[in-house]
């Protein structure tokens, strides 16, 4: 009897301990992160964009299908993860993975990108631009006159883990192009 006492402990213990290792702080593993995404912000973030490029007498963006699936792709995968850069969670740089959906088509092919994130209350498309604008690197990405093209991926998760700590984030990326 005392030997399967033990041996029902032990594999008791051996799954608790599984439990933590894939678990974040919040309760949830990486896969099951409540991530959600904010199309409606999104819309109302370009508005915004090309209302302060309008003021610099600059063209408006139009959206790309193919900048906003990097960039929601982008973003979901930092507020899942828990990190906040421009390189992608597999080591490719920002350029890199933009390709990856947003081809050159010719020899001309240029990219940026801009990230922010913002704690608990969704942000304003103010907010964020003011930021941005406030930035000399993302101030000169929103302002260059050679981007013609945008993808926008807006996600709020609950409990971010990592760098988040598990409080409540809105995670943003803007990829600009030309191609």
């Amino acid at each position: 009897m005392h030997r399967v006492r033990t041996v029902v402990v032990l594999a008791a213990s051996l799954l608790s301990a599984g439990a933590l290792v894939a678990t974040s702080a919040a309760g949830q593993t990486a896969e099951t992160a409540a991530v959600t995404r904010a199309p409606s912000l999104e819309d109302l973030l370009l508005r915004q964009i090309n209302d302060v490029r309008a003021a610099h007498g600059l063209g408006t963006l139009t959206i790309s299908p193919a900048l906003a699936r990097s960039a929601a792709a982008h973003s979901r995968s930092m507020a899942t993860y828990g990190y906040f850069a421009h390189t992608s969670r597999d080591g490719a740089s920002f350029s890199e993975r933009i390709r990856r959906s947003y081809a050159p088509r010719s020899g001309a092919w240029t990219v940026g990108e801009n990230l922010a994130m913002f704690g608990s209350a969704a942000p304003t498309p103010v907010a964020i631009v003011d930021a941005w604008l406030a930035s000399p690197p993302h101030r000169a990405n929103l302002l260059r006159g050679t981007f013609r093209e945008a993808g926008i991926g807006i996600m709020f998760n609950d409990a971010a883990g990592g760098v988040f700590g598990g409080q409540s984030t809105w995670i943003v990326t803007l990829d600009f192009g030309r191609r």
